[in-house]
């Protein structure tokens, strides 16, 4: 592995430890304020991505992409400061996860720019695959040491360390010597005209990417609904605490490492398009049968398994779109593509507030669960006879 992408690979660990580490905090701390309010949190800190999209994009596709990923990263760390001081108030909470959010809008599409840079155009799935094994070994280890972490500290301090992972990040970057300037590659993006929704456009053209990104994105609806049903079924059915709600999610989070590091591996489209519809399958599996089994050992491994087949879905899906988008698109097609899967993601949290509310977790996510099912077959319908031709034409566009 190169240096700059060991940089790169170790300050998205190190922060994702941080970040799960402070979603932890508040959901165990939210909780008990209801289903709404815990989803509320979640959507706070998914809507930046999911809404600002074209902005964000633009700006990776504008600023030198490192100096961006800093700046978006000191934004993370002052806000989570902050949250730490602000737990006792949850408007304050709601409008600083925002901020936080807002960071990692400009940060993620960064990231996905660089990474691949760093280990050359031939290895374009292992660049996100080490990416996304960073993100998922940074979580294992945010919510596995996260909830014992909570109670020998507490949970202020506990957001402390997490507001310095991304300082620590910001820092590793200075050392990076890769680095991507669209100014200096492609000229002025933004005399582009309607540049902002360039990435959108691109992707909506592409009947490959709108049929699989398109089924993954109902699956994330389904499956996202678990971020407000599974703390209310480890607590309140399992008769679980705040160590059980960090081993499970441990759990899922061990499970995308494996499923990252085995989507690396693959090299072409084909293999691509298949890995996001039986994902969908497998996710929603993994949903469906801790609803209908509750028992600790069930939801442990239906985790593990869900978590594999996130991990796959997450090199697959980046790395399909990387494939199929011109060099001077990246950041906006990245930043797109991450609004979808967020919207679904915010989307899915609202209905699972109420869902829950109303219905009780296990109702709540055993019918997502049936519904991610036939959706990932029904992708994997449309898409197993077309032809992934445009890879030649997104490279001629380039």
């Amino acid at each position: 592995m190169r240096r700059d992408l060991g940089l790169i690979v170790t300050g998205v660990g190190i922060s994702m430890f941080g970040a799960s580490l402070i979603r932890l905090v508040l959901m165990v701390r939210l909780k008990d304020e209801g289903a709404l309010v815990l989803a509320a949190t979640m959507i706070a800190w998914i809507l930046p991505i999911a809404l600002g999209a074209p902005f964000a994009g633009l700006l990776v596709d504008t600023v030198p992409n490192r100096r961006l990923m800093q700046t978006a990263q000191l934004l993370q760390a002052l806000s989570t400061l902050a949250i730490a001081f602000a737990l006792d108030s949850v408007i304050a909470v709601l409008i600083l996860v925002l901020l936080v959010g807002c960071g990692a809008a400009v940060s993620d599409p960064s990231a996905a720019t660089l990474a691949p840079r760093a280990v050359g155009a031939g290895d374009v799935a292992k660049g996100f695959a080490w990416i996304a094994t960073a993100r998922s070994a940074g979580l294992v280890l945010g919510t596995g040491i996260g909830g014992v972490l909570i109670e020998i500290v507490g949970e202020r301090q506990a957001i402390l360390v997490g507001a310095a992972t991304y300082i620590v990040q910001a820092l590793l970057l200075l050392l990076l010597r890769v680095d991507r300037d669209p100014r200096a590659e492609n000229g002025n993006t933004r005399r582009e005209k309607g540049a902002a929704m360039a990435g959108i456009r691109h992707l909506r053209s592409d009947r490959v990417i709108v049929v699989s990104i398109g089924g993954l994105a109902i699956v994330a609806t389904c499956v996202t609904l678990i971020n407000v049903a599974d703390v209310f079924l480890i607590l309140d059915v399992l008769q679980g605490g705040p160590v059980l709600v960090g081993w499970v999610y441990a759990a899922w989070m061990a499970g995308q490492v494996l499923g990252a590091r085995t989507a690396g591996r693959f090299v072409g489209q084909r293999s691509m398009i298949r890995t996001l519809s039986w994902a969908g399958v497998t996710l929603g599996l993994a949903i469906f049968m801790p609803a209908a089994f509750a028992y600790t050992a069930v939801i442990l491994v239906a985790f593990l398994f869900g978590g594999f087949a996130n991990g796959m879905q997450m090199v697959a899906r980046q790395a399909l779109v990387r494939m199929r988008t011109p060099e001077r698109l990246h950041g906006r097609a990245f930043a797109a593509n991450d609004s979808v899967i967020r919207i679904a993601g915010v989307l899915g949290t609202l209905i699972g507030g109420f869902a829950v509310a109303g219905a009780g977790p296990q109702w709540a996510m055993s019918t997502a669960g049936v519904v991610a099912v036939l959706v990932g077959l029904g992708t994997l319908l449309m898409t197993r006879e077309h032809k992934p031709a445009r890879v030649a034409e997104a490279t001629r566009a380039g």
